[in-house]
């Protein structure tokens, strides 16, 4: 009988690990997702369809907190204008990928315009459109 690694000693880089991860989150949420759609007791209305997992899976979009609906960013035009043109923009160009600074960042610059609205509101739409834009010179 082969005994498994403990969490301590797994054999995989910490990237593996926190793929793998990723993967049962968003797994987990489109069962959540499911069981709601199929009007079962213990689902949960995540606003979480098949490319949302894929796409948490893999990483490229981020995974809400838990119990928390993926936001429609479509929804908030505005905030994924605004991500995408953070992109583009000269200002943001040191940063390569979404990070606290990054985000530190694009929230006092948020918060500048006086959108009147806050930056909790916004932040998943706004990080929506900046991982689709091609940020040149990077």
């Amino acid at each position: 009988m082969t005994q498994q690694p403990s969490d301590q000693s797994t054999p995989w880089p910490t990237e593996e690990a926190s793929g793998w991860d990723r993967v049962k989150e968003a797994l987990r949420r489109d069962w959540d997702q499911t069981k709601h759609d199929f009007g079962m007791k213990f689902g949960q209305d995540l606003n979480q369809d098949v490319t949302d997992t894929v796409r948490q899976a893999v990483g490229s979009t981020p995974i809400p907190s838990p119990h928390v609906a993926n936001a429609d960013a479509w929804s908030d035009e505005a905030a994924v204008r605004y991500g995408y043109g953070a992109g583009l923009s000269a200002n943001y160009r040191g940063f390569q990928a979404w990070g606290p600074e990054l985000e530190a960042q694009l929230k006092r610059d948020w918060e500048a315009m006086s959108s009147g609205r806050a930056w909790d509101d916004v932040r998943l739409a706004v990080r929506y459109g900046w991982t689709r834009s091609p940020r040149v010179g990077v």
